[in-house]
């Protein structure tokens, strides 16, 4: 069973300044659970799993594979695991896991390469899709900018779908990573309606910048960006979800 402190803990892990302090968050879900320890070199405490989660061979699978890596795993009734976790629906399971650490300079860059900046994109499931785009295309990193959403916010988590486990995900102000970008040689595309196409040939280096879903990009992104790029629209929409325009863009930029 889990013990008063790690139900404390996990109850903590809710909150940013917690997770920050204790540089832990909390994994939920069957298939992030698998990515967290399948797919990933992060070191995890503890899981804590519902009597159901032995109730399918990939649930059984996941707690055989749990046991092997010596992990304790705590079991809770359905009801105090729902109660305990940050999404409303762990589907059986849920692991607490080191955060990794978050500096720019786990982002290699050799060559051709791209990264994703992220200007106050607050919605969780924006920002999971982002990064899932991001390490299925090819880009070196993702560095989310002061007004971000946490990128180790239980929802934010489960949306990106193991890829933060795998893909550097740095957090910085202007400041630093306009520094670390000068540095490395990058140029600033940021997003906005109205923009012009990604130019060809792309830039050997480039940072794509998109903003937030409702104002967009600052105006100190604005001001910093080498380019503005967009989207040529054909229909009546006037704009496009911040994912999806990410996504476009992105591909633009690395295929």
């Amino acid at each position: 069973m889990l013990s008063r402190r790690e139900e404390r803990l996990l109850r903590s892990l809710r909150l940013r300044k917690h997770r920050e302090a204790e540089g832990l968050f909390v994994a939920e879900g069957v298939r992030a659970v698998e990515d967290l320890l399948l797919h990933s070199p992060l070191e995890v405490r503890f899981a804590a799993a519902s009597s159901s989660l032995g109730d399918t061979p990939r649930g059984q699978s996941l707690a055989e594979a749990i046991h092997k890596r010596g992990i304790d795993l705590r079991e809770v009734g359905d009801a105090a695991l729902r109660e305990l976790a940050g999404t409303g629906t762990p589907q059986g399971i849920l692991a607490v896991a080191e955060i990794p650490p978050g500096g720019l300079g786990r982002i290699r860059v050799s060559g051709r390469t791209v990264v994703l900046v992220l200007d106050a994109v607050q919605d969780p499931g924006n920002f999971g899709t982002l990064a899932r785009t991001a390490e299925a295309l090819g880009a070196a990193g993702v560095v989310a900018l002061t007004g971000t959403v946490d990128p180790w916010n239980p929802k934010c988590v489960r949306a990106a779908m193991g890829s933060t486990f795998r893909l550097p995900v740095a957090e910085a102000g202007w400041e630093e990573a306009g520094a670390w970008l000068a540095e490395h040689g990058f140029r600033t595309l940021a997003s906005a309606a109205g923009g012009d196409p990604v130019p060809r040939p792309a830039p050997a280096r480039a940072a794509l910048v998109v903003g937030n879903e409702g104002a967009g990009i600052s105006g100190e992104t604005r001001a910093r960006a080498d380019l503005v790029v967009g989207i040529p629209l054909r229909g009546r929409a006037e704009s496009l979800n911040v994912a999806a325009a990410g996504a476009i863009l992105l591909y633009e930029l690395l295929r």
